[in-house]
């Protein structure tokens, strides 16, 4: 697994090559905070969000939401069973090493939740500006992530990211690129600056998807490659629906970049994307201005 241009991987365990803390601070360096359970998918998204945090020199949080099960005393009372904390401990304990292994000077902060995981993750967002939370992707049961992302979008303004790297052996036209799409005005603005950013941090190139040619468009875009020309920019155009060109580009891209949306109804753009894309995806937030 490869997360970053420059980042070696070795048993799927990218190691930084310098301090990543070190990055100067910039419109993408609030918290970066990972939900954990021990699931499969937890590991990916783990070490994605240690990556991500260490480049942007943010804290990383990681979050592990638990409810206290209930059990009956020797006198026969119901009571919770307090072994759950300690399995808490434990799992968060993990998550740290894991973590530090991809950034050994990397700000960590850890939280035990007693309550569901939408409510933990509303917490530590609140009061929080322009914080990414991350979701491990599990295909097999996609459902409660998508559930998740929906309720985070309408509960805060942090961005999302839903993490399911791409195979070693993938291939797709935007390989190791960040890939975007803009709509007639180069817009939304916040979800163009995070992918031309994005493109910066990783050392790669970003992939435009449109619609239809548009002065907007390209003005807009003009103007970020003006703040960022490092960055080499690609466009694509999409022949028939957005999300089919959109998601054909993500096939081993390094992020998909979507836009705000908070119904996030099934069969909606962001929603196809979200379940298809083959690789990371982050729905920007409305907090990312």
């Amino acid at each position: 697994m490869k997360l970053f241009r420059g980042w070696q991987g070795a048993n799927d365990m990218p190691q930084p090559v310098a301090d990543p803390t070190s990055t100067p601070a910039g419109p993408d360096n609030g918290p970066v905070i990972v939900l954990v359970d021990g699931g499969a998918p937890d590991l990916e998204s783990l070490e994605w969000a240690a990556a991500e945090a260490a480049a942007r020199g943010s804290e990383l949080r990681i979050v592990h939401a638990f409810r206290w099960p209930r059990t009956i005393d020797p006198f026969g009372n119901s009571t919770v069973d307090l072994g759950a904390s300690e399995a808490t401990e434990a799992a968060l304990t993990a998550a740290v090493r894991r973590a530090r292994r991809i950034a050994p000077s990397l700000r960590i902060r850890t939280r035990a939740f007693p309550g569901r995981q939408i409510t933990a993750l509303v917490a530590e967002t609140r009061n929080t500006d322009r914080a990414l939370v991350v979701i491990g992707h599990d295909r097999r049961s996609g459902r409660l992530e998508r559930s998740l992302i929906r309720r985070l979008a309408r509960r805060t303004t942090a961005s999302v990211a839903a993490i399911g790297l791409s195979k070693k052996d993938a291939i797709g036209p935007s390989a190791s690129r960040v890939v975007v799409e803009v709509d007639l005005n180069g817009g939304p603005p916040a979800t163009l600056g995070f992918a031309f950013r994005a493109a910066r941090r990783r050392g790669t190139g970003l992939t435009i998807v449109h619609t239809s040619t548009s002065a907007d468009a390209e003005d807009a875009v003009q103007l970020w490659q003006m703040a960022y020309p490092e960055v080499d920019v690609r466009w694509r155009f999409a022949h028939g629906l957005v999300d089919s060109a959109v998601l054909a580009e993500s096939a081993a891209a390094a992020l998909t970049v979507i836009g705000p949306d908070h119904g996030l109804v099934r069969g909606s753009t962001s929603y196809n994307i979200l379940r298809l894309a083959r690789g990371p995806v982050v729905m920007v937030g409305t907090g990312s201005n």
